[in-house]
């Protein structure tokens, strides 16, 4: 939802509008209305004072033409009681000068407020005296301001209540409808179809509102075909990867036939010339079509999801060298020259891939650098690393290129580009599967091109300098079978793991090393076991409640009593950032889950001391099919708990114990969006799952934990999972009712 800053809302607007328009009427009648109406009551009172004024000069005429002063003292002092805004008057001999009244001295004004009126007394046009009038009209003013001040609250105070009538009026028909569409709209937006709004007015709003809930109608019922429609195509989608998938692999057995007698025309002596060159068309035929069935196969697996990956920390210069050593005769036989640039800085850098299919992606980039060439091109092999050993590998051409509107096509499946019409062959879609693998081995591929110059693939893969690896990560691998001579000192190890599958599995594991294992659930209880016994190992979960593993390695780290404890990482996140974080708090080295009974013994040798002997048992079991069982990785469950089936049994049903109740809690956490508890219990269930070799399961816990720590999850993915999980279910269950 967008968020409104308040000064910015109609609500909070309408009222300032208000208040500012109350202001200024209020400033309007204080500072001009108050003190103009006041000067306006002082000019009408002066007026009607000068005009009594000129009344009294009239009336004194006469007194003062025949000299009686009695009786213009009387008209005077008459005057001065009658009008109770006279003060004083003063009349002066227009002749002589001499003061007529008053007969004493005349102060004139003295006081605040008062005002001089003057008038002249003529007769015949000869002025006779000077009269000077004294009024003061304070108490009239302020009386008349009582009341234009009282007539000016009530209008003010009628006004402020109009005012805000008029505030809520446009709140209440304008800006609360208007936060319900837009409540309404963030409903919909998270996908709450129920969001309709009441509508309330027959306006204008009221027809917005209208048509909103009619459209969440229409978006509700789109959505539903949306949806019927996606689970229709996903099926098809499936189908069509079935089939392609078993159509592939019926076309080969026939395919191998055709390429095998063709290759055998060359060697025929009793085959002509048309013969053995019909045989070299077929053989060049059929190469190109096992080509498009290889990628078709690749692509296939890629769709369904069914692509196996085998990681290790692989030496990138041996590949990037074998890689380039196989294409050499496709490039002398097209006359290309070939540039290698930084070879020499991947020496003793490892990259953690799958080495078969980082070569796949090589050797498509080489083959199409060599393809897509112009005649007497050039290839030129960059290789870079950075400082935080990053590698980088650049294949570039001189080839024709293509322009920068066409880098989204070159990775859609069967688009060439136009050189589908050419004589160059090519299926369309192994640059589709190059990113895909490059994508799933955790790198990243990056296209330059300019037209008529050529173009430039780039990959970008995160390094593991080789002698900074873990030893057990540099031995060759050996079955469970062939180690039991070796000897194993004897040992104290403290685990620290939250989920209760992989307690087991390391349980096994130790018990059948002869190893002595006691078992906590987080760091805060090893932390504990550290102080009431002595230990050899530490072998700690790194993601675990209450204390982590790495901030429990810190705290023993800063004791001195706990120097000589070995300390091992057991985490299925084995990127670089998790490694130097491992090592910066005094870890030893790590171990990946699942981890393998051989990794683990070798690891326990490494780091102990002592000459008791302990072997690892080797129980002869039934052949299990693997078939039945596509969900369990057989081979991987051996080679981490040895082929007793008992001891497989007792591990899966540690797992059927607590996962049903991680599944519950992905669900409800999933239905709440607390993203931060459903990655937790993915994070759990993805290592429980690869402590029974279920790797399938595995993977979508990982996808379901990256969506959570990204705010993303979708009812479909936990939906995915369950089933998987369902499956995973039947097939333990069916496994130890079948073999134990």
């Amino acid at each position: 939802m967008l968020k409104i800053n308040w000064w910015h809302s109609l609500r909070a607007q309408s009222f300032i509008a208000v208040i500012a328009f109350g202001v200024l009427l209020a400033c309007l009648f204080v500072f001009y209305a108050l003190p103009e109406q006041a000067r306006w009551v002082n000019d009408d009172l002066s007026k009607t004072a000068q005009r009594s004024l000129q009344q009294l000069s009239t009336s004194v005429t006469t007194p003062l033409l025949t000299r009686q002063y009695a009786e213009l003292y009387e008209q005077i002092n008459n005057q001065l009681e009658i009008q109770p805004n006279w003060k004083s008057i003063k009349i002066v001999d227009a002749t002589t000068g001499n003061q007529l009244y008053p007969l004493d001295s005349w102060t004139g004004a003295v006081q605040s407020g008062d005002m001089l009126l003057s008038q002249q007394i003529t007769f015949l046009n000869k002025p006779l005296a000077n009269i000077t009038l004294v009024v003061n009209f304070t108490n009239e003013i302020n009386e008349s301001s009582k009341l234009h001040y009282t007539l000016i609250y009530i209008q003010f105070t009628i006004l402020v209540f109009i005012l805000i009538g008029l505030a809520w009026l446009v709140d209440y028909r304008i800006t609360k409808p208007l936060r319900s569409l837009e409540l309404a709209f963030s409903r919909l937006a998270k996908g709450d179809f129920e969001c309709h709004v009441d509508k309330q007015q027959h306006n204008e709003v009221g027809s917005v509102i209208n048509a909103f809930n009619q459209m969440a109608t229409e978006v509700a019922s789109n959505h539903q075909k949306l949806n019927t429609l996606r689970i229709q195509a996903e099926s098809a989608s499936k189908a069509k990867s079935d089939f392609m998938a078993s159509m592939s692999h019926e076309l080969r057995t026939p395919l191998n036939a055709i390429l095998g007698l063709a290759q055998l025309y060359d060697y025929d002596d009793l085959a002509n010339k048309v013969q053995k060159d019909n045989a070299k068309s077929i053989y060049r035929a059929g190469e190109h079509l096992l080509l498009l069935i290889n990628d078709v196969l690749d692509l296939t697996a890629i769709e369904s999801g069914n692509m196996q990956f085998n990681f290790d920390y692989v030496p990138i210069k041996r590949v990037v060298e074998e890689s380039l050593e196989f294409v050499s005769e496709l490039i002398n036989a097209q006359s290309i020259t070939i540039q290698t640039e930084g070879l020499v800085e991947l020496e003793g850098l490892c990259v953690y891939i799958d080495e078969r299919r980082f070569k796949q992606v090589m050797l498509n980039l080489l083959s199409n650098a060599i393809k897509y060439n112009k005649p007497q091109g050039h290839i030129h092999i960059r290789c870079q690393v950075s400082t935080n050993h990053q590698c980088k590998i650049s294949v570039a051409d001189t080839g024709y290129g293509f322009a920068a509107d066409d880098v989204t096509r070159l990775f859609k499946p069967f688009d060439r580009l136009g050189a589908e019409t050419s004589n160059i062959n090519g299926t369309g879609i192994g640059l589709v599967i190059t990113r895909e693998l490059v994508e799933r081995m955790q790198g990243e591929i990056t296209v330059e091109s300019e037209l008529n110059k050529g173009s430039c693939f780039s990959l970008i893969f995160n390094g593991f300098e080789q002698n900074t690896l873990p030893k057990n990560t540099q031995l060759p691998l050996q079955t469970v079978t062939t180690s039991t001579s070796n000897i194993l000192p004897t040992l104290e190890v403290l685990v620290a793991e939250d989920q209760v599958t992989n307690q087991q599995v390391l349980k096994q594991q130790l018990s059948i090393l002869g190893v002595n294992g006691t078992f906590v659930s987080n760091g805060e209880q090893a932390w504990q076991a550290l102080q009431d016994k002595h230990f050899d190992i530490l072998l700690t979960d790194i993601q675990m409640p209450l204390l982590d593993g790495l901030n429990l390695a810190k705290r023993i780290r800063t004791e001195n009593l706990y120097e000589h404890l070995v300390i091992i990482a057991v985490t299925a996140n084995i990127i670089k950032k998790n490694i130097d974080d491992c090592y910066a708090v005094g870890m030893n080295g790590f171990l990946t889950k699942p981890v393998e009974l051989v990794q683990l013994k070798s690891l326990l040798m490494e780091h102990s001391t002592g000459m008791v002997n302990a072997h690892i048992q080797s129980n002869l079991s039934p052949v299990i099919s693997s078939d039945s069982f596509d969900q369990l990785d057989l081979s991987l469950l051996v080679a981490m708990l040895g082929d007793d089936i008992s001891v497989h049994c007792m591990v899966f049903n540690a797992f059927l114990q607590s996962a049903g109740e991680q599944i519950k809690l992905i669900n409800a956490y999933a239905a709440n969006k607390n993203y931060t508890d459903l990655a937790f219990q993915a994070h759990g269930l993805k290592s429980s799952s690869k402590s029974i070799a279920a790797l399938s399961l595995a993977d979508f816990c990982q996808q379901i934990e990256s969506l959570a720590e990204n705010n993303s999850v979708q009812s479909e993915s936990i939906h995915e999972l369950e089933l998987c999980f369902n499956e995973v279910i039947v097939q333990l269950t069916r496994y130890c009712e079948h073999y134990e």
